[in-house]
């Protein structure tokens, strides 16, 4: 099973000729000049000069909602400050590690990222990257509590926004009967998100609680169990949950089956081997048996789609930048 956190079908409805091309270049300064009349001041680099650079934006309009549909290539650090409107990032393939306001977010494939009025913003790219931008117009989300979490990964209110976000996406790429319809989805998902947000804290509902729980321990049984082959049967018994009900626990709260988390866990350890520099003389195909992935070509793949990087490039940039940090220190030392 390939490894994807939304469905190969999403990919193929933003190719509709509702989302019109407004750039495609090879060139960073081009790419910098675009980014201004968007985004006013900012300060761009490109950290990756020695690869190849391209960005390719479509925009649509969706209702209210306009919907920026992205594909680059070339690890770029962008700071700049949020304008009036909010915007939802989706990344659909590589990650985006934002510090905002001085507090660091990581967003990955299946999870989104909001940006509130205000905020001021340091963002890296993986190498490739493909994402949705949604900017939502002032009067369907107000500026939250500082203290609010950004980050949709997991919960009933986040799963729904984010799957409306993305039905809301393909309805402006392909503009089908009844695309209105995605509108008020993501519009209803927004209102219930803050009043959510707004509202004291209450009591969580028992059924709630418990499939979170259920959730978080599967997890934690997976985690311990990486390198060993395991089925959903399995975890079900573990667990004492039939496999329906942790199905339907899982996609409830994560947006994703069971055996999906368990590959992404097991990427996130493959991740963590390949930056580990006691690990470096180890041969990546060994790295990728010890997280309890099989050493091929697909698993370099799905690394890729989640990363945005090769697991090569990612010990490749890791050993660079400790090369880095030892030059630095030994021309810092005193004679």
């Amino acid at each position: 099973m390939p490894f994807s956190c939304i469905r190969p079908a999403l990919r193929q409805q933003l190719q509709g000729e509702g989302l019109t091309l407004q750039l495609d270049t090879d060139d960073f300064t081009c790419w910098e000049h675009a980014v201004a009349s968007t985004l006013g001041d900012h300060r761009s680099d490109l950290l990756s000069p020695a690869q190849p650079f391209q960005a390719r934006f479509r925009v649509g309009q969706s209702g209210p909602y306009s919907v920026l549909h992205m594909n680059g290539r070339g690890k770029v650090r962008l700071s700049r400050e949020q304008r009036q409107h909010s915007v939802l990032w989706l990344p659909l393939r590589g990650m985006t590690q934002e510090t905002i306001n001085g507090e660091p977010w990581l967003a990955e494939p299946g999870t989104g990222l909001f940006f509130y009025p205000g905020d001021e913003m340091v963002g890296e790219t993986s190498q490739e990257l493909e994402g949705l931008s949604i900017l939502i117009p002032e009067n369907l989300l107000h500026h939250p509590r500082r203290d609010v979490r950004r980050l949709l990964s997991a919960g009933s209110h986040e799963q729904t926004i984010l799957a409306s976000a993305r039905q809301l996406a393909a309805a402006a790429a392909g503009q089908p009967p009844g695309a209105l319809h995605a509108v008020d989805q993501l519009t209803e998902a927004l209102r219930a998100w803050t009043i959510w947000q707004e509202q004291p804290a209450q009591p969580e509902r028992i059924t709630l609680r418990r499939r979170r729980e259920t959730v978080q321990q599967a997890r934690e049984w997976m985690a311990t169990r990486l390198q060993e082959r395991f089925e959903l049967v399995e975890l079900s018994r573990a667990l004492g949950v039939s496999p329906r009900q942790l199905q339907y626990n899982f996609l409830q709260e994560l947006g994703r089956s069971p055996m999906a988390e368990a590959k992404r866990l097991r990427m996130q350890r493959l991740r963590t081997l390949l930056l580990d520099p006691s690990q470096h003389h180890r041969p990546i195909a060994e790295l990728m048996a010890a997280a309890g992935l099989i050493a091929s070509g697909v698993t370099s793949a799905d690394y890729r789609h989640w990363c945005g990087e090769s697991p090569r490039q990612t010990r490749f940039n890791c050993q660079r930048r400790d090369a880095c940090l030892a030059l630095d220190r030994a021309i810092g030392t005193p004679a």
